[in-house]
């Protein structure tokens, strides 16, 4: 792929243009009224089954199944060094899952290169598989992303990303788990196949036939 952002990779942490806070939060206030309005009526027709059932689980029960790495940047808002991570020169064809409880976030499609040393897209599976944040720790505001399913920290979004969506949602890959489009598929199918009933049985115990 063809480099679209030429930041180098001496970024000590993930930045980018920080206007994209700002501009969502003038759109909110914009919509006023009619948006609260539309969101009461979603919220009487949505049966609570929108979103994936939460994960929560203690420290102690995440570090049994993530590397150290992955607790740091997870489950303790760390940022990984850039272009420590495999996954930054991945250009294999499938989906990014949520290194914590599997939520699919992101697509390969959707990947490009950002010149930053971190996985970058401009687009989310879902809109409903993340949640945006505001971050203010590194002394300017930002948008962290968290996979909404366990609030594990992904990384932040960024108003400088390539069409259609002008966004970067700039990743550290130790969040994140590459699942290969054919395992995907193959996955999806298992769950779509529905079970074999089981064969009556008799009073005897013993399985009912023709």
């Amino acid at each position: 792929m063809v480099p679209l952002f030429k930041l180098g990779y001496a970024v000590p942490r993930c930045r980018g243009n920080l206007s994209y806070a700002s501009a969502k939060a003038g759109k909110n206030a914009k919509a006023g009224s009619s948006k609260k309005t539309a969101k009461a009526d979603e919220s009487a027709a949505d049966d609570g089954d929108s979103k994936p059932e939460k994960v929560v689980k203690t420290d102690a029960e995440w570090r049994k199944i993530l590397t150290p790495m992955q607790f740091k940047v997870t489950r303790k808002k760390f940022t990984e060094q850039a272009g420590s991570n495999p996954l930054v020169r991945n250009h294999k064809d499938g989906v990014y899952h949520c290194v914590c409880c599997g939520e699919p976030l992101f697509d390969s499609k959707t990947k490009f290169e950002s010149g930053t040393g971190w996985p970058s897209f401009y687009k989310v599976l879902d809109e409903k598989a993340v949640t945006e944040l505001e971050d203010t720790s590194d002394g300017a505001v930002r948008t962290e992303v968290q996979c909404s399913r366990c609030d594990a920290h992904l990384g932040h979004v960024f108003s400088d990303g390539p069409q259609p969506t002008g966004l970067r949602y700039c990743m550290n890959g130790a969040s994140l788990k590459f699942v290969d489009r054919k395992k995907e598929q193959a996955a999806k199918d298992k769950d779509a196949k529905p079970a074999k009933p089981k064969p009556a049985k008799t009073d005897k115990g013993k399985e009912a036939t023709d």
